[in-house]
């Protein structure tokens, strides 16, 4: 039991301490996941028109720092599951090579898109549309830490809107 003011003062004075102590740690934690890179991806119309469209995968650094190292990595049967039937060879070579581990990208600034083309879908045989698949995004900062997420990737024109559709196929 505290019988003194001055035993009083201690404890409050080791409490605030200790309080002051996990607020400094919660800070540093905060501080460190948001001032980081952080990569996402996803597809984009390169152009479009009536009968289909052509697409660019895109890598993006939303991020407040720049990221390097940065790989894209998704299982061959999931990447297979995008094409369709009698799709030609050298069409999914040019996908597949998006997730070889040679083509790494070397630095992304924050703010920074990178492109790559990603196909396409229409009269001819290339990719599902709609079709989706998961994707392991892994890369570092600057100072070395490592990080990976995992996010869907889906084949689809952002501009049409998220199901397909805007306002100008009403217009």
């Amino acid at each position: 039991m505290i019988s003194s003011t001055d035993e009083l003062k201690t404890v409050l004075s080791v409490l605030a301490f200790f309080v002051s102590l996990i607020s400094l740690y919660f800070t540093r934690v905060n501080w460190i996941q948001s001032y980081r890179p952080v990569v996402v991806a996803f597809i984009e119309a390169h152009s479009s028109g009536q009968t289909g469209a052509t697409l660019n995968l895109v890598v993006s650094n939303v991020g407040s720092r720049p990221a390097v190292k940065i790989r894209l990595d998704a299982s061959s049967n999931n990447i297979d599951s995008l094409f369709e039937e009698g799709i030609e060879q050298y069409r999914i070579d040019l996908i597949k090579s998006c997730f070889e581990p040679d083509n790494e990208i070397p630095l992304l600034r924050n703010g920074e898109d990178l492109s790559n083309c990603f196909g396409g879908f229409g009269t001819d045989k290339w990719l599902k549309f709609r079709q989706s698949i998961e994707i392991s995004i892994t890369y570092s900062d600057l100072a070395g830490r490592s990080f990976k997420s995992k996010q869907p990737l889906k084949v689809y024109e952002r501009q049409k809107g998220f199901a397909g559709t805007d306002w100008s196929d009403y217009e």
